[in-house]
């Protein structure tokens, strides 16, 4: 797991380096209804997107947290030790990305690319996702009628601790997985809860299902 922080941060620092447009110790703040035409990158700072936004570019921190307002359009989210929150009816052209903070997304939001964390929860609420959710150590809830095309994974951490946890992944209110669930990590004891009509179209395995 540590291999995998490292390797994850030290990716993402060079990203914001050799894009030669890096905010170090501040946050960045982009007003209401602002069209933006270039990636907006921090190292040590938060990035906080208002409503009616249009971002052209990726959003990357490295110790900072992301929010984007509602209406927004924004390309990538990534942040290693911080959480990221998305507002009502966003669109995400892109990857959601997360090391150590949770991925909170509110109604309406669209995400084109895949949503992935290691050690943060997900939470989405009427949001559909195009392609998969990942995680590695993080609980999953998706709520009213959310939809993921793809699948859902839990990975296997590269360097295990060999410690034996829990892990849930919660679907409410007719949300639909399109894909399979599945558990990769046989450290990690994995319940399903299928609630409200929520359906998975694919298999699930290696994980208990509970119906309610």
């Amino acid at each position: 797991m540590k291999k995998l922080y490292w390797f994850l941060s030290v990716f993402i620092v060079i990203g914001l380096i050799v894009s030669c447009n890096v905010s170090v110790n501040e946050d960045i703040h982009i007003k209401d209804g602002e069209t933006v035409y270039k990636s907006l990158n921090s190292v040590n700072g938060s990035i906080f997107i208002g409503k009616n936004c249009i971002v052209k570019g990726n959003c990357r921190t490295v110790n900072g947290r992301i929010e984007v307002g509602s209406n927004s359009q924004v390309g990538d989210l990534k942040t290693v030790n911080s959480k990221i929150l998305i507002g009502e009816q966003v669109e995400v052209n892109g990857d959601i990305y997360s090391v150590n903070g949770k991925i909170d997304c509110e109604r309406g939001v669209k995400i084109r690319g895949n949503v992935n964390t290691v050690n943060g929860s997900v939470r989405m609420d009427s949001t559909h996702v195009r392609l998969a959710i990942r995680t590695v150590n993080g609980d999953i809830t998706l709520a009213h009628g959310s939809v993921v095309q793809g699948n859902i994974k839990v990975k296997k951490s590269k360097s295990s601790s060999g410690d034996y946890r829990q892990l849930r992944i919660s679907l409410k209110d007719s949300t639909v997985v399109a894909g399979d669930i599945l558990v990769e990590n046989e450290d990690i004891d994995v319940t399903v809860y299928l609630r409200g009509g929520s359906k998975v179209l694919g298999e699930i395995r290696n994980a208990e299902v509970v119906k309610e």
